[in-house]
């Protein structure tokens, strides 16, 4: 028998989760009996009567044993001689709290179930009846047997430390030679010759070097290839935040970013490539389209013409690359932000000094956004970014009513799809000679 339930209880141990948790723990209760058999007499269960010290051991999260002594004091309401009654008892116990997966509801509640047995003994020592095992005769009368339990603990976590909890127990007495007031006839036969209830409320104070204790650990229930699955997605989302970091921190993310260590303050393009900064020329010295119009007077001082230093037809092609010669691009923004990169300040600069040396000409400022996201918050977005755009200008000495403000939120992308690096080029404003 021990053979067997040693070979059991080894079994039972390797059942749950492999974690460090404590198993160790003290408790104690206070409550009151009913329900016993065989009495003529009768007490109150809400009366704290009973009383329970007890010491548990998990062998897991699942399965320990619970050391316990208990002692009632059956104080019966018609005045009739109080009897005491002491046990001692070991009970396996079950974490119900894991095995029925409690845990997928609730983190603080959980339930233990409790069973075994061990001995007890009751004395009366204002009546004589029966042996005397413990006791002389002149102090009364004593019943020794063995008990056998069954109970049921809720339990409410408040900490990692302490729990609280209730608890409805049934004991049945075997060998039980008189009723519990050493007056009624005892029950005849074999098997339990006496039982009662009890109903008690206490507390669990853990202890141990584990974060938490073993009632409150649970057992995974997936396999383990979801187990290794979810492993390897959690390295691909880590993957994926360091791709969309901007470690460098010049306002294009890593996954485009083709110069990883941008000194800070550099102005970049949108691969994250430093932008060599040009001495700007002096605009009243040069007539760079040769058009007889210096280029701080000429509208358009990369093209020939005799119309304010513009010729009469002009093209989007033509003014585009005429803002490019000029040094002027988009401005670029990180997604789901209207945070003005400083890196970007040059270009800017170059807006401001474009529209002092053509001063005819009035700058289109659009704000964009990528296609990921609905359209109230994409229209939102690029609204804020050309506002940031237009407020530095301002600031810079640009004519604010020489600005044409519009943004188009996702309706007017410069790259079609959506990929990382064509969401990068769609956040932007851009700027381009409005006619």
């Amino acid at each position: 028998m021990k053979h067997l339930l040693f070979t059991l209880f080894s079994l039972i141990s390797i059942i749950g989760v492999s974690q460090d948790y404590n198993k160790c723990s003290i408790g104690f209760n206070i409550g009151g009996h009913d329900g016993m058999h065989n009495s003529n007499h009768t007490t109150h269960v809400y009366q704290f009567t009973h009383y329970e010290l007890n010491s548990r051991y998990m062998f897991n999260n699942r399965v320990g044993l619970k050391f316990d002594a208990g002692f009632d004091h059956f104080n019966f309401v018609d005045g009739h001689p109080a009897t005491n009654a002491l046990r001692f008892s070991i009970q396996p116990t079950f974490n119900l709290t894991d095995l029925l997966h409690m845990n997928d509801f609730t983190t603080r509640w959980g339930m233990l179930l409790h069973m075994g047995g061990g001995y007890a003994a009751m004395w009366n020592k204002s009546l004589i009846s029966g042996p005397k095992e413990l006791f002389s005769s002149k102090e009364g009368s004593v019943d020794e047997m063995l008990q056998g339990i069954i109970g049921l603990t809720p339990q409410f976590k408040v900490n990692e430390r302490l729990s609280i909890n209730g608890d409805i127990s049934f004991m049945g007495n075997i060998r039980q030679n008189n009723g519990f007031d050493f007056e009624a006839a005892p029950v005849q036969g074999g098997g339990f010759s006496g039982y009662y209830a009890t109903a008690t409320i206490g507390f669990s104070y853990y202890f141990g070097k584990g974060k938490t204790h073993a009632d409150w650990t649970y057992t995974p229930r997936l396999s383990q290839a979801d187990l290794n699955r979810i492993s390897a997605l959690e390295k691909q989302a880590a993957e994926a935040v360091t791709k969309l970091g901007d470690d460098d921190k010049d306002g294009v993310i890593n996954a485009v970013d083709q110069e990883a260590n941008t000194p800070t303050g550099n102005m970049v393009d949108v691969t994250g490539k430093t932008i060599e900064p040009t001495k700007a020329p002096d605009l009243m010295t040069i007539d760079t389209d040769g058009d007889g119009f210096v280029d701080g007077k000429d509208e358009c001082p990369t093209v020939k013409g005799s119309h304010n230093g513009c010729p009469e037809d002009h093209s989007p092609e033509t003014d585009a690359k005429a803002l490019i010669d000029y040094g002027i691009y988009d401005v670029m923004f990180v997604t789901g932000s209207f945070y003005l990169n400083p890196t970007y300040n040059g270009i800017l600069d170059k807006v401001v000094s474009y529209m002092a040396a053509n001063p005819g000409q009035k700058i289109a400022v659009t704000g964009h956004a990528d296609v990921t996201g609905g359209d109230e918050v994409n229209n939102k977005l690029s609204e804020a970014r050309v506002n940031t755009v237009v407020d530095y200008l301002v600031k810079k000495g640009a004519d604010k009513s020489r600005l044409a403000i519009s943004y188009k939120g996702k309706k007017e992308t410069k790259y079609a799809g959506n990929t990382l690096e064509i969401d990068a080029a769609n956040r932007r404003v851009q700027f381009s000679i409005a006619r």
